[in-house]
């Protein structure tokens, strides 16, 4: 597991493990890669980190601060 800009990536159990305590959001696959471009330019822009787990049925991402999922879930509430 390693930090790459704000995202930590690695294996997905010990992301999840990491990870558990963070607020999250599932998002359907299909809107996630459509979306893919605004998804990740809010992503970029956000203070703290954040984790994106490939669950199969769904995306997870986690953040680790309130403001960046508050920001996410009002650039993107009509997708989600």
């Amino acid at each position: 597991m390693k930090q790459q800009g704000k995202c930590i990536i690695g294996d997905p159990v010990r992301v999840d493990g990491y990870t558990a305590d963070w607020l999250s959001v599932r998002v359907h696959p299909g809107t996630f890669y459509r979306r893919h471009e605004a998804i990740y330019k809010t992503l970029d822009s956000s203070k703290g980190l954040y984790a994106e787990l490939d669950m199969g049925q769904f995306i997870l991402l986690r953040f680790s601060d309130k403001e960046d999922i508050t920001r996410f879930h009002r650039d993107h509430h009509e997708y989600l």
